[in-house]
């Protein structure tokens, strides 16, 4: 048997929808995303990254676990309403039209607090988005749709594995909003 230390995982921090966001997204914006001709992912994939880490030891994950812990934010709204499209790395999208400023800095406070466990901050600018389509080919068939609703108040830690039917996102820990 392997020793569990020298094991890694796929590790990042991401928002997490809640059934209710789920199935808005489901209702008012999947329908718009066929125009796309991709992959559509799993709904109990989506979700919105803050930071990825990726490959990931036993003891980086634990240093993980013990930075985030001090994250203080406060719970906000988010309102997604923009389709779009990303011809690299041909992704289908879903995103609010103006970030908030609470998850500007949500984002930043953990890309911050997480230097210490290996993680080397993003260099392009923050972009939160939940991915719907892989290996999308065009534009969805909207760019606007009705505000999907979202009561922001934890991140979570989640892995990511690769399986033959794509990946699979499981959450490992969350982290409640003060």
């Amino acid at each position: 048997m392997k020793d569990t230390a020298a094991q890694t995982r796929r590790l990042f921090l991401a928002l997490w929808p809640t059934p209710e966001v789920v199935a808005q997204i489901q209702q008012q914006a999947v329908k718009h995303f066929k125009a796309c001709h991709g992959r559509n992912l799993k709904p109990h994939n989506w979700h919105i990254t803050l930071a990825y880490f990726g490959a990931s030891d036993t003891t980086t994950r634990q240093c993980l676990e013990r930075q985030v812990q001090t994250i203080q934010a406060t719970p906000f709204q988010l309102l997604l309403t923009q389709c779009g499209f990303w011809k690299k790395p041909a992704v289908g999208w879903l995103a609010p039209e103006s970030v908030p400023p609470a998850l500007d800095k949500l984002a930043a406070d953990i890309q911050q607090v997480i230097v210490p466990c290996g993680y080397r901050p993003e260099e392009r600018p923050y972009r939160p988005h939940i991915t719907l389509v892989r290996k999308a080919k065009r534009f969805p068939d909207t760019e606007n749709i009705a505000p999907i609703h979202w009561a922001v108040d934890k991140f979570c830690l989640v892995e990511s594995k690769t399986l033959p039917g794509g990946a699979e996102y499981i959450v490992l820990e969350e982290y409640p909003f003060l």
